[in-house]
């Protein structure tokens, strides 16, 4: 039980207690607080004894500090490979083109924002067959949206393995180390990003929904 820092007579006075019966609980417990308990007359000590039957106990309380999302080792994991991506773009891709993998990333980590899910262990594990949504969403990039493979590929084990970054020691690669998709680094042009970037948000939308349990809703 937590000891008690200060009277009580407000919680006292809300459950109906006159100002006579208050101040004198005030009093007998500055004094028990100050020379004990036991140096009360007995009439006094059965007085705080009375009020203390009658308030809740006080208990410890563990403070738990939810995370945000943003704080979330998914989240970080997602944003350590868009950020590397990006890097990497920046230098190698061509003028008006842009890469269908930060298409990806970019609509996951919107709607890990828009939806909020718990991404606990259950989330994560079924978040971990969402390399299969991502494999047939760049195919479909190629076949739909006219997307190309850029003359410089980026390699998603080596930046994770090689970062100097503090990365978490758990991740591993996006790519659920498919030995094709180091081969590949798909591309499209600025006017299919908006067409793509739909097909994509509703594809990984509909996975999340239908899947993570922290977004189930109990019918």
């Amino acid at each position: 039980m937590k000891k008690e820092l200060t009277h009580r007579s407000h919680e006292l006075k809300a459950l109906g207690w006159n100002q006579e019966d208050l101040t004198r609980y005030e009093e007998l417990w500055d004094y028990s607080q100050r020379w004990g308990l036991i140096n009360l007359e007995r009439e006094d000590r059965q007085f705080l004894k009375k009020a203390e039957k009658l308030l809740p106990k006080i208990q410890n309380k563990k403070i738990s500090v939810k995370k945000t999302i943003e704080e979330k080792s998914y989240y970080l994991w997602l944003n350590f490979y868009l950020d590397e991506i990006n890097i990497f773009s920046n230098s190698n891709l061509p003028k008006n083109k842009y890469g269908v993998w930060t298409l990806l990333i970019e609509e996951e980590i919107k709607l890990l924002k828009e939806l909020q899910p718990v991404m606990g262990l259950p989330d994560n594990l079924k978040a971990k067959n969402l390399f299969e949504n991502r494999k047939e969403l760049i195919n479909k990039a190629f076949s739909e949206f006219e997307a190309k493979n850029n003359d410089k590929v980026f390699n998603f084990d080596e930046v994770l393995n090689n970062s100097e970054k503090d990365v978490n020691k758990n991740w591993k690669s996006i790519t659920e180390k498919d030995p094709e998709a180091n081969k590949t680094f798909p591309i499209i042009d600025f006017a299919n990003i908006e067409k793509l970037r739909s097909a994509i948000k509703e594809d990984l939308s509909l996975y999340m929904k239908d899947n993570y349990p922290s977004l189930k809703k109990d019918l």
